[in-house]
């Protein structure tokens, strides 16, 4: 596998959760629905997660490890979930240590 193809296998595991989080808010009555499109930063986290995803395949393949197109998905599929994951354990209200 090329470090391209890495990339872009990662870049669609990606795209693959993003498709999972539309079929989602299809369940959802519309009028309960967040704004997805119309809300600039949904549509920047929608385009960088996957990138993001593409952009950490490509760092294994660089660093040697052995790709196959399942596990670089995987690792696309998985990047996004592990930061958005974080992101929403950091405290909204940090206060002062006593």
């Amino acid at each position: 596998m090329t470090s391209l193809a890495a990339f872009i296998y990662g870049t669609l595991g990606g795209v693959l959760i993003n498709v999972v989080r539309l079929a989602e808010l299809a369940s959802v009555p519309r009028i309960e629905r967040p704004p997805t499109f119309s809300d600039p930063l949904w549509v920047f986290q929608f385009v960088a997660l996957p990138l993001v995803g593409g952009a950490l395949a490509f760092a294994y393949h660089q660093d040697g490890a052995a790709l196959k197109p399942l596990l670089a998905m995987n690792i696309g599929l998985s990047a996004p979930l592990i930061l958005k994951t974080l992101a929403a354990a950091v405290p909204k209200d940090v206060g002062k240590v006593n």
